[in-house]
């Protein structure tokens, strides 16, 4: 048998299941092509609301009101000099640091 032969049978075996099967394929999807144009999907988000742009100032009633700054007394204030300060600081005794190595 040659190739020619075999795709003869192929084509004409059958010929009428093969004819029924390719119609009603067709029919499907024209079916499921022509609902899914009818209906709009129900996920679709609506647009977002647009915020309304306030046109006047608000009104001084409704402006944010700031405390004043607090005092602060004298006993909390540091006593500390600033880091990068000219001061030395106080010399320690030798026995201070005791037997720390450098290693």
């Amino acid at each position: 048998m040659n190739w020619g032969h075999q795709l003869k049978e192929l084509v004409t075996l059958n010929w009428r299941e093969k004819i029924i099967s390719l119609v009603l394929a067709f029919l499907f999807w024209f079916m499921i092509k022509a609902q899914d144009a009818r209906y709009a999907p129900a996920y679709t988000m609506p647009p977002p609301a647009r915020i309304p742009v306030p046109t006047s100032p608000a009104p001084s009633q409704l402006t944010p009101v700031i405390p004043p700054p607090v005092q602060v007394p004298s006993e909390l204030e540091p006593t500390l000099s600033p880091p990068n300060a000219s001061t030395k600081p106080a010399d320690k005794p030798a026995g201070a640091i005791g037997g720390a190595t450098g290693l």
